[in-house]
């Protein structure tokens, strides 16, 4: 009899974005909203996301209890059924005839409810911040691409007396979804992996059902404490030789070891592989050994949606009563800007700064009311009550963040391998902490000394010069940072416009500048800075002259100045006297665990007397 290569599946949990770009033509009507004020880069990176959220729900929502048919159910599908499984059983894509590939693309298509899909993506249509990028799309969703040349199909009838069957019919496959580029229309792809399992057995789908439905949520409330140590990790059980504050950023290789490399040794295995089937496969009298097939188990995280790192770097503006804001004329504003702009963060006092400064007790007390929502929200995508007794637990109350862990490989081994059944992907809910019941001093010591290395990073990619003597603070010769001259400035000096240019008094020119978006050689920057700086890769980087009340960072404004740049003298801004309304002296910087405001006072008003000045200084 043949070896199967798989007994059950569904479509894995991670839905991942592909970062190729691919260019569609057709730009359609020019959008009036569109043009270089545009930051379609934060546009698209948050598109991204909401699709993937989208994509994600669906499949748990319309798409799992689909994956696994009975007889009855198969009476719809005219690929997706016993007989057509078992005739095909072996064949390769090229080797089936053309019109079962035909009724098997469009079996598919009933499975993963396409449609439905097609409508919850069109939602996002409505938002106003998307309209930049949706109008002149008719549906996001584009086309769904099939890999034939993985497809397998597979099939197992038991002799016993039983009569078991078992079939499946697994290929990959892209879904393109597509968009209005800043010049036409591009798309970007989910990719992702079909399995369709047909069987007789209804007490093998019932335990299947239950099993990839309610494994996040019960291992992550169970209350052994050999299930729990694995569901809330410890940085200083997981960080290797890195320091207790480096807890703050990127986990991505440390949860990838605990839950493949060390997963033998830390007892993980053993513990879930347990759970799944004390509390699955024997309640239905499945009697069957499991195991993890093979060393790569880990599949990938998700970690940042339900962190304090993205509470803390949420976009609050000005006006709003919870954004953090200082005045140039006062002391901490002058102490913050110094310690963040223009002194060299290796310095003893810049962690000291910075605690005295900005983290300060009192913030503390808002992320955390802020992140006890995101916590109560993760409960919520879990089906878990937001009134259960674990957020009494002194490891959910220490929580950095929360999320999954996406794992793979679990199968049925039979007959000391004999038959090797490939069970779903599935994911784990987990929750993290940089340290156990830890006062809210240490924390802010730890959050300090990690921004400390992220301002590092900062100065290093910006080429900050440490060495120049500034003006007297605050005076009208005083201006906002001096860089060293590099590629960098060459690449900012070649994108500011020159005095034709009809939006030079837009602040889009130093926000793309200095938050490094719109540009390739800006891109490749700000990944740089990322890496360097330990910052989670959906955080938001931004520093920018936005509107008291903007809604978002990256919409364009015009500003009461005329902005320039020249390679050897630096980022100059002109007075002229029109927008006096807008906003011409608050920047907001927004890094990491920093997100303030900061009315920069005669660093850009003493423009009104001067004329113009150098804002920015290239030496």
């Amino acid at each position: 009899m043949k070896k199967l290569l798989s007994l059950l599946g569904t479509i894995s949990l991670v839905a991942t974005s592909s970062a190729t770009v691919v260019a569609c033509g057709g730009s359609g009507t020019t959008d009036p909203i569109t043009g270089p004020g545009v930051d379609y880069e934060a546009i698209i990176k948050k598109l991204k996301s909401e699709v993937d959220e989208i994509f994600t729900k669906h499949l748990n929502d319309n798409v799992y209890k689909n994956l696994i048919g009975l007889p009855d159910t198969e009476k719809q599908y005219q690929f997706l059924n016993q007989t057509k499984i078992i005739e095909n059983t072996g064949n390769k894509a090229s080797e089936l005839d053309p019109y079962d590939l035909i009724l098997l693309e469009k079996d598919i298509y009933k499975v993963l409810e396409l449609d439905q899909l097609k409508t919850d993506l069109n939602k996002l249509k409505n938002v106003t911040e998307y309209k930049v990028i949706l109008n002149d799309v008719n549906d996001l969703f584009k086309n769904i691409v099939f890999d034939w040349s993985s497809l397998e199909i597979l099939s197992h009838l038991s002799n016993d007396g039983d009569k078991l069957y078992l079939g499946n019919v697994i290929v990959n496959y892209k879904i393109e979804i597509q968009y209005k580029g800043e010049n036409e229309v591009e798309s970007f792809t989910i990719d992702d992996n079909f399995k369709y399992t047909s069987t007789n057995s209804n007490s093998l789908k019932k335990a299947s059902d239950e099993f990839y439905k309610n494994i996040a949520k019960d291992y992550f409330l169970s209350s052994k404490s050999e299930d729990r140590k694995h569901t809330n990790l410890n940085w200083n059980d997981i960080k290797g030789s890195k320091k207790s504050s480096d807890g703050f950023g990127r986990l991505d290789k440390e949860i990838k070891k605990y839950y493949e490399a060390d997963s033998a040794t830390n007892g993980f295995k053993s513990s879930i592989i347990d759970f799944i089937k004390v509390n699955y496969f024997d309640k239905v009298g499945n009697t069957l050994p499991l195991s993890f097939e093979g060393d790569l188990i880990f599949k990938s995280s998700e970690m940042q949606r339900h962190s304090m790192s993205y509470t803390v770097n949420q976009w609050k503006n000005y006006n709003d009563s919870e954004s953090i804001k200082y005045n140039y004329d006062d002391d901490d504003g002058r102490i913050l800007l110094d310690t963040v702009f223009r002194n060299d963060p290796s310095k003893s006092e810049t962690k000291n700064n910075l605690a005295t400064n900005y983290f300060k007790t009192a913030n503390l007390k808002k992320w955390k009311q802020n992140f006890d929502l995101n916590k109560d929200e993760f409960l919520t995508r879990n089906n878990i009550d937001i009134e259960n007794k674990v957020k009494d637990t002194k490891e959910f109350k220490s929580s950095t963040a929360l999320g999954w862990v996406n794992l793979t490989g679990l199968s049925i081994n039979l007959g000391k391998g004999a038959y090797i059944h490939k069970l779903p992907d599935f994911r784990i809910a987990i929750n993290y902490f940089v340290g156990l019941d830890e006062t809210d001093a240490q924390i802010l010591d730890k959050m300090s000394e990690f921004t400390v290395d992220s301002l590092k990073a900062w100065h290093e990619v910006f080429g900050v010069y440490h060495g120049y003597k500034y003006p007297e603070h605050n005076s009208q010769d005083d201006f906002l940072v001096a860089l060293k001259a590099s590629e960098l400035t060459k690449e900012m000096t070649s994108r500011f416009p020159n005095d034709k240019a009809k939006d030079k008094n837009s602040q889009v020119h130093f926000r793309d500048a200095f938050s490094l978006s719109n540009t390739e050689f800006y891109k490749q920057s700000k990944a740089k800075l990322f890496d360097k700086g330990n910052i989670l890769d959906n955080s938001n980087y931004f520093m920018v002259f936005a509107a008291l009340d903007s809604t978002s960072p990256s919409e364009r404004k015009d500003t009461i100045f005329d902005w320039s740049a020249n390679e050897k003298i630096g980022i100059n801004i002109k007075w002229n006297d029109k927008n006096q309304s807008m906003n011409h002296k608050v920047l907001t910087f927004r890094y990491g665990y920093l997100n303030f405001h900061i009315d920069l006072k005669e660093i850009t008003m003493s423009t009104k007397a001067l004329g113009n000045k150098e804002l920015v200084k290239f030496v």
